[in-house]
């Protein structure tokens, strides 16, 4: 964070906080699309910074040249650069692609995140596979306080103060450099939940609309929840619809996923004791949707959310071997319990 500070106090007295907001994003936080391209790039012995920066401009891979300069400069990598050939893509921040021209043969890492991990069992699932990274960076780095969370207009324009990135980071396959920090990784599944939510809702005839006013926000916890309680796509439109329509009559959505989470436990492990203790992620006691999402939704159950299937159900359980079964009345619902639950 030294270098970071440096680098936005030398920005602000040449006079410009977005300058200097800029330029601290490039340099740490931005990362590569899923799709970019490989660039083979050559770095031949004697080459300085002008000149290496100038061909990585060439080759698409820097857009601004006079950061990345600054950035070799403050950083003092002047003299870290290797020849060689390397594998570089366009969107690399500045640190990844001078810690790419520093260390010969970078390797990438491929890292799967299954639809519905937690921010923890996603960390577990990074560190498994990038071993630099330690527990409490990675805590830092998904926290209230998180560097690419601060840098993402995404976030800062729908995430509430005091809650951290749950929700917000898109679980897919992903290819890291194996020098790779918690930012880097957290930054590229950030880009990514923000182009899925707006993919998401640009499939509404009517433009960028959201079910019942609700903010992006909304739409990730309620998706979080989802994600939890159904597997099925279909399933998935059919619960978000009921649980829509239990937030607009002011019905408790009464899932147990929520309170799971709060307790750290598997739905199996819960008592009915677990589901009389009142706390904002008990939404049996509680009306309304939990403080923030439970769980990094999938693209199918953000679908299922912004466009789920009118049903006329207010009710559902899930059997033992995962059918969901749904009910318009109470009366239904108990007979349901009593049918397929014992």
């Amino acid at each position: 964070m030294g270098k970071i500070v440096a680098a936005v106090i030398a920005l602000l007295v040449l006079g410009s906080a977005a300058v200097a907001g800029d330029f601290a994003y490039e340099s740490y936080v931005l990362s590569p699309k899923a799709d970019a391209d490989t660039v083979s790039f050559v770095v031949e012995k004697g080459e300085g910074v002008s000149t290496i920066g100038t061909h990585l401009r060439e080759k698409g891979v820097v857009d601004n040249l006079l950061f990345f300069k600054a950035y070799v400069r403050l950083s003092h990598a002047e003299s870290s650069f290797l020849p060689g050939t390397f594998q570089l893509r366009p969107g690399m921040s500045f640190r990844s692609i001078v810690g790419a021209l520093s260390h010969a043969d970078v390797e990438e890492v491929q890292v799967t995140i299954p639809e519905g991990y937690t921010v923890r069992q996603i960390g577990e699932r990074v560190r498994a596979a990038l071993p630099k990274i330690t527990e409490d960076e990675w805590k830092t780095a998904v926290g209230t306080s998180s560097t690419a969370g601060a840098a993402s207009m995404f976030v800062s324009q729908n995430k509430p103060a005091g809650v951290d990135l749950e929700g917000y980071l898109f679980p897919d396959t992903y290819r890291f450099y194996a020098t790779a920090t918690a930012e880097d990784v957290v930054a590229k599944m950030l880009g990514e939940m923000s182009d899925k939510l707006s993919e998401s809702l640009a499939k509404d005839e009517n433009g960028m609309s959201l079910p019942g006013a609700m903010t992006p926000h909304e739409v990730l916890t309620l998706a979080s929840i989802v994600e939890r309680e159904v597997r099925d796509p279909k399933d998935m439109k059919d619960v978000a619809d009921i649980f829509l329509k239990r937030l607009k009559m002011g019905m408790p959505l009464q899932a147990d996923s929520t309170i799971a989470y709060y307790l750290s436990k598997t739905s199996a492990e819960m008592t009915v004791d677990d589901l009389k203790k009142d706390n904002p992620f008990n939404t049996y006691t509680r009306a309304g949707l939990p403080p923030g999402p439970i769980s990094n939704p999938g693209l199918n159950a953000i679908d299922a959310v912004t466009h789920p299937t009118s049903n006329p159900y207010l009710y559902f359980l899930t059997t033992s071997d995962g059918t969901v079964v749904y009910a318009a009345t109470f009366d239904e619902h108990i007979a349901n319990k009593n049918r397929y639950l014992r």
